[in-house]
């Protein structure tokens, strides 16, 4: 499911097909999917891993595009939604959780997300 998560990211932020045709799924949809997984029941081991995949893969697109309104959402995931979590996952099963909330800690302390790894340049996709 990782990587089905980690396509969808790249999707929603890759160029349009036509240039003259605004992007069927854009990164909107993105915002979209994010903002109802959060109003959902967090499930065990799936969400947080779900969370992580798609906030390394299109989180730094994200923030450039929502700005501040992006790294409040993460506050909240941070402050409300993890708590949640934790309180529905097995002591034992916590490595997603644990990589979730790191990675969120690292985010509010840089007030950045870092591009994900082996992006390939817009320049290269025109």
């Amino acid at each position: 499911m990782e990587g089905c998560i980690k396509l969808y990211a790249a999707i929603i932020q890759g160029p349009p097909t036509f240039s003259n045709v605004p992007h069927p799924h854009g990164l909107s949809h993105g915002w979209m999917w994010l903002t109802r997984i959060l109003n959902l029941e967090p499930v065990p081991d799936i969400t947080a891993t779900a969370l992580e995949a798609f906030l390394k893969v299109a989180g730094s697109a994200m923030l450039r595009v929502y700005k501040s309104q992006f790294l409040k959402l993460l506050e909240l995931l941070y402050s409300k939604f993890l708590p949640k979590l934790e309180a529905v996952t097995l002591e034992s099963n916590l490595g997603p959780i644990t990589r979730l909330k790191l990675y969120l800690e690292k985010i509010q302390k840089t007030r950045s997300v870092p591009e994900p790894e082996g992006r390939v340049p817009q320049s290269i996709c025109s």
